[in-house]
Order: structure tokens, then sequence, then C-alpha cells
């Protein structure tokens, strides 16, 4: 939770957010009772934007209808975290049964308009390449689409291990979650998170070489 390498990366950038105003209520889905979607669409049709399983979704639910960003906070470990997918299952109370196309996408609709301007995505793992990303990203750039906005440019630490005290030279570990604070901060001042900011997050530790020897 605070104290893994996704944290190393999350702390500061929601650090960034709180500077510039912002009020952060953070949500770990460990401590959460929140069980998986059981398909029934109840929450469309008989209790409508009502679940009909009774745990701490509800709460949640209330938090996303009422902020501005959503941040999810997640590490990689076989592509896409289980309680990631079980959070993004049970959203469906947000929606109704009627259907909209956005892109090539059919969605179905929104139940009521949201404050939501933007999603956002911190994500580690301790592999060398971005390419491990590829599937989470594309399920959160789906998500947006289908809430019927759009993610920010995503935070992505490969390697992460690496930023661990002993990991790396401390100056360059500090570049890293200084950058990580900027886009924080940018997200809430711009609305965007920069380029800049997310290639300092990203920045090789190590050549994929020398990475693979430390495998062996």
């Amino acid at each position: 939770m605070d104290k893994g390498n996704t944290a190393l990366i999350l702390n500061p950038f929601i650090d960034g957010m709180r500077d510039s105003g912002a009020q952060v209520k953070l949500l770990y889905t460990k401590r959460l009772d929140v069980r998986p979607c059981t398909g029934e669409f109840s929450c469309w049709s008989n209790t409508p934007g009502r679940c009909c399983i009774r745990d701490d979704m509800a709460s949640v639910l209330n938090e996303m209808r009422d902020s501005d960003y959503w941040v999810f906070g997640t590490p990689v470990f076989a592509k896409l975290t289980g309680e990631m997918q079980n959070i993004l299952n049970r959203t469906m109370p947000l929606f109704n049964e009627k259907v909209v196309v956005r892109g090539r996408s059919f969605l179905p609709d929104i139940r009521n308009p949201l404050k939501l301007r933007k999603i956002a995505l911190v994500s580690s793992c301790s592999y060398w390449g971005l390419e491990n990303f590829e599937l989470l990203v594309e399920t959160t750039e789906f998500m947006a689409k289908a809430f019927g906005t759009r993610m920010a440019r995503p935070l992505l630490r490969p390697n992460a291990d690496m930023l661990k005290p002993r990991g790396v030279d401390r100056q360059m570990a500090k570049a890293i979650f200084d950058a990580a604070r900027k886009a924080g901060s940018e997200l809430v001042t711009k609305g965007e998170i920069t380029a800049k900011s997310a290639r300092q997050v990203q920045v090789p530790l190590m050549s994929r070489d020398r990475f693979l020897r430390s495998q062996s």
C-alpha cells in the first residue's frame, strides 16, 4: 500500500496535487470490502443506480460521483491487478441501460452527470520495459472513454525496485520523485500532465542489457 513501489511515485504525486490546493482522499482496495460484480444488472433496472451487493463499494461510488479527478495507483504483476478490475466492474451503477456510441465503441450511458474532469494513472512494475503497461493503459483509456472524458498522460515507472535505498544514486531518484510531485500539481492546475514530467518519471535507470544480466 503506502510502502510499495507504486507508492514511491503515487505519494509525491498526491503531495503535488495537495500543494496546488486539491483535497485528496486516498482509498486502499486492501482495506475495503469490495466483492466481485455478479452481473445481475439490478443497478440498471430493479434498483437504478444502486448495487444489490451491500459492501464498501457504495461509499467508493459516492466518492467517485463527487470527485473532479480519479487517480488509479496500481502495480503491474501480470498486466492488470484483480483489485483494479474488480473496482472497474463495480462502477456499473454509474451507468444506465441506454447505449451511446463514443468513437467506435458502443457503451452504456452515464446515469447522472459527473463532476469528473479526467482520469489519471500511476503505475509501477519491476520489469524493465514500458510495454508491460500496455494493457493497463489501454484499459484505463477505455474507462475514461466510457465516462465521457479523457485519461491524463500516465505516470509509469518500470524497474521500480531500483528506486529503493541503495538502488540508484539518490540524486537520480530525487529527480524522479520531484517530477512525480510536479505532475500532481500540473494535473490540478493545468488539467494535464506534461510530457516532460511523464518522461522524467519513466527515465531508464539502467540499460536493457544490464537489466537482463542482473536477472541471470
